[in-house]
């Protein structure tokens, strides 16, 4: 089975292409059915709605048992299920485990993890509430793959009791007795964590709502797997356990899903980025859009990310009243330098090509008009324009505003991405 893909797609469907019994561990962190809306900045260079929103609980578990059991069929005999959700749905995920017998089931439940950690509190007419909800199961308990992971102790009490055969220690009230060997390496952590939520500062920070810490991740992988296993998160998002995978010491193999093209692709620059690995060489996307009536089928938000990251480009923050502009394009060499501080991404670098995408039919002279406008106002003297098509008048427009103006606006149908895309594959 080939590893270290990530597929663009729905999860239900990429489940079924992989054989049974053919994972190590699973990791997911879907939708909460929590009934909110949020607003993601991918790498704080795009602006992305999303919902994540059921009509009611019941759709919410019809949703997710088809893609459990899939989840339960591709697991090996000693692999572990780890399902990250929270309040409003746990305890109807307990209930959906017991629904049918190619589900886990009652036995094969080994712990429910409390994530805790802090964050700034909001008035509210209840608890605050500072933790999530981790669901572990086994495929069959008892043959499961797991390593304990030891808590520290603190340097002091390891120095007191260096070399003495036997020593009782106290510990958060409880009383330990360990050989002196056995001590050096901690106590086994329990079910309650307490990892921080990654601080609006971070390198690791991304701007995903949702994004859970390398920490957490890092913690589930050397746990439940070994050297050589492979790791498979179906609703991958921001790629955290991926990343998590590939940067353990004793590799991991691992596979993403997730249905959204553009996550896909900030998944696959992340891993570039942070583990030095090349798409294309280590790793592969699969089964990104490949047609323009898929395409035609996107949120006009999606379409936009869509293309400007395939011509590698980077889409505008703003999606609302953008000015005319969705997305930027650098020379390469200006990209390889090294960001500054208190500037913009690429420092004071000012060489940036505009790119204006439109999803309607036919792109029409009114459109390369508002570009232009756009291009004037940024002193830009070169654009790109993408479109499924440009009408006689649009493409007449961008002739005379090259003749008479000296604004060199380029036309790129998504057929012309859509054929580069392919011959990328073919490479």
């Amino acid at each position: 089975m080939d590893t270290n893909i990530i597929y663009c797609g729905d999860c239900l469907a990429k489940l079924k292409e992989l054989p049974d019994e053919s994972v190590n561990l699973i990791y997911i962190d879907p939708p909460f059915s929590s009934n909110r809306n949020y607003v993601a900045f991918w790498q704080e260079q795009e602006k992305r709605h999303f919902e994540d929103r059921f009509e009611n609980v019941r759709a919410y578990i019809d949703y997710m048992r088809p893609r459990v059991e899939q989840l339960y069929r591709v697991l090996k005999t000693t692999g572990s299920f780890y399902y990250h959700c929270d309040w409003h749905a746990s305890h109807y995920i307990k209930v959906m485990m017991l629904d049918r017998d190619d589900l886990f089931g009652y036995n094969n439940f080994l712990s429910e993890i409390i994530w805790h950690y802090r964050r700034w509190p909001s008035k509210s007419m209840a608890y605050q509430r500072f933790h999530d909800t981790i669901l572990l199961y086994a495929k069959n308990k008892g043959q499961h793959t797991f390593n304990t992971i030891y808590q520290d102790i603190a340097e002091i009490t390891q120095k007191i009791h260096k070399g003495k055969k036997q020593q009782a220690l106290v510990i958060d009230g409880h009383r330990w007795s360990k050989d002196s060997e056995e001590m050096t390496k901690g106590t086994p952590i329990g079910d309650a964590w307490y990892i921080s939520t990654i601080a609006g500062n971070a390198r690791e920070r991304l701007g995903y709502p949702t994004q859970k810490p390398l920490t957490l991740l890092d913690r589930i992988i050397k746990a439940s797997s070994n050297e050589g296993d492979i790791v498979l998160d179906a609703f991958c998002g921001c790629g955290t356990a991926l990343v998590a995978a590939q940067k353990q010491k004793e590799k991991r193999k691992w596979i993403g899903i997730d249905i959204s093209p553009t996550a896909c692709r900030v998944v696959a620059k992340r891993l570039e980025d942070e583990c030095g690995i090349k798409e294309g060489v280590d790793f592969w996307i699969r089964d990104l859009p490949k047609t323009a009536e898929e395409l035609r089928t996107y949120p006009a938000f999606e379409f936009q990310n869509w293309a400007v990251n395939a011509l590698g480009g980077i889409p505008s923050r703003t999606k609302v009243r953008d000015k005319g502009i969705d997305g930027k394009m650098y020379p390469i060499e200006d990209i390889k330098k090294e960001k500054g501080k208190a500037v913009d991404l690429f420092g004071d670098i000012d060489r940036y090509i505009p790119i204006q995408v439109k999803r309607t039919d036919q792109v029409g002279r009114p459109d390369i008009e508002n570009f232009e406008v756009a291009m004037k106002r940024d002193r830009r003297n070169k654009g790109i324009f993408v479109g499924f098509d440009f009408s006689r008048d649009a493409e007449a427009e961008i002739r005379r505003a090259e003749r008479e103006d000296e604004l060199e606006i380029e036309p790129i149908t998504v057929a012309q991405i859509i054929e580069q895309e392919l011959d990328k594959q073919l490479k």
